[in-house]
């Protein structure tokens, strides 16, 4: 290589990876990006930057080699989002890096392609959900709905340079309904000692989002009333139904409601937990697996096993979206010790092998050096 790669993940809330005391709220994506930056960073070969929106923090803050450079406001009016675009479009020039990174379904995809596209630099982009998959949805919103956000992001997706999805699921998915190649790289995560902590709650951790079911964690929770439940719930955009939520998780006297953490306070209560139960109706990989699994803690799926991962390495119960095998599930993990132990070990040591970053940064690396000499070779 002739000389350093440049790299920006563009990821607007990924701010409180670095600084916890920030208001932008995180998910999955989020800290898989921060992930694959920090690992990264430790190569001379790459200049990591990330693109983040503004939270009242410097223009450029430094976090362990990677620049975290301030974009847009996320202030939601026409003239702002003019201004957001505009300012968006310059850091993006300022930056200059050779390749640009995206992940989320958003508007900034298709913004961000149309930067790549007029100044020849390369787009990859990371599937985090399964709506990112299959054409049908997008259109559906596109065309239904009348989502300028579907849109973009649809504009944007359908001229990036590589896609990477997080199973094979997706991958198959992706092929058959936009007809587009991809690459399968599991959500990685930096790995830790397995401690023995008293375990004493059941645990369920996501954003406010209605396609996450947490009304289904509720009324799990009444169905164990001498069990302990923690539901860690930070707000998403729909304000409305994050009170919903709140209002009936205070009505059931065996289940704490936490509306979010700092992530780097997370970690804690995986480890305190007997089970991370998972309601969600549609996901890619989630994040909380990976985490819940570094922890050694089994893994309770109601509707998300993608490539019938929990079941064919047995690091949890899948509950086929049925809530009385959710319960009966739930059930046997408490009170069958031989099945718990097993379960735990399973899932640490699926963690270990097919999601430590170490291993999983082996295969980014070979994407961007790839793409990034296929330029230099096209522009010599």
């Amino acid at each position: 290589m002739i000389r350093k790669i440049k790299i920006c993940f563009v990821q607007a809330f990924a701010y409180a990876v670095f600084n916890p005391n920030s208001s932008a709220k995180i998910g999955g994506a989020e800290v898989d990006l921060c992930n694959i930056a920090i690992e990264l960073s430790k190569d001379r070969k790459f200049d990591v930057y990330f693109l983040v929106a503004d939270f009242g923090q410097d223009d450029l803050e430094i976090y362990n080699n990677i620049k975290v450079v301030k974009g847009h406001s996320q202030e939601k009016s026409f003239v702002n989002y003019f201004n957001a675009f505009i300012k968006f479009y310059r850091r993006l020039v300022q930056i200059n890096a050779d390749i640009y990174f995206t992940a989320n379904l958003s508007k900034y995809v298709g913004f961000t392609n149309l930067y790549c596209k007029l100044t020849g630099k390369i787009h990859i982009h990371r599937t985090e959900h399964q709506h990112q998959v299959n054409k049908k949805i997008i259109l559906e919103h596109i065309i239904k709905r009348l989502s300028s956000r579907y849109l973009l992001f649809l504009l944007g997706y359908i001229n990036v340079d590589h896609i990477v999805v997080q199973n094979e699921e997706d991958r198959d998915m992706l092929k058959k309904t936009f007809n587009y190649p991809s690459t399968v790289i599991r959500n990685s995560y930096f790995l830790q000692k397995i401690n023995n902590n008293k375990r004493d709650s059941i645990l369920w951790v996501a954003r406010s989002e209605v396609w996450k079911r947490p009304e289904i964690f509720i009324k799990l929770a009444r169905e164990f009333p001498d069990e302990k439940f923690m539901m860690i719930m930070p707000l998403a955009k729909n304000k409305r139904f994050f009170e919903k939520i709140k209002k009936e998780a205070k009505k059931v006297n065996n289940l704490k409601f936490i509306p979010g953490v700092p992530f780097s306070d997370v970690g804690e209560y995986y480890k305190d937990a007997k089970v991370f139960v998972n309601t969600s109706l549609a996901e890619g990989f989630p994040n909380s697996f990976n985490q819940a699994m570094n922890s050694s803690t089994p893994l309770l799926s109601l509707n998300i096993n993608p490539d019938n991962f929990i079941t064919k390495n047995q690091v949890g119960l899948y509950c086929h979206n049925d809530f009385e095998e959710l319960k009966k599930n739930l059930a046997q993990l408490l009170n069958n010790r031989e099945l718990w132990n097993s379960c735990s070990k399973n899932a640490y040591n699926y963690v270990y092998n097919e999601m430590n970053i170490e291993k999983s940064i082996i295969k980014w690396k070979k994407i961007f050096i790839y793409l990034f000499e296929k330029k230099i070779k096209r522009k010599i």
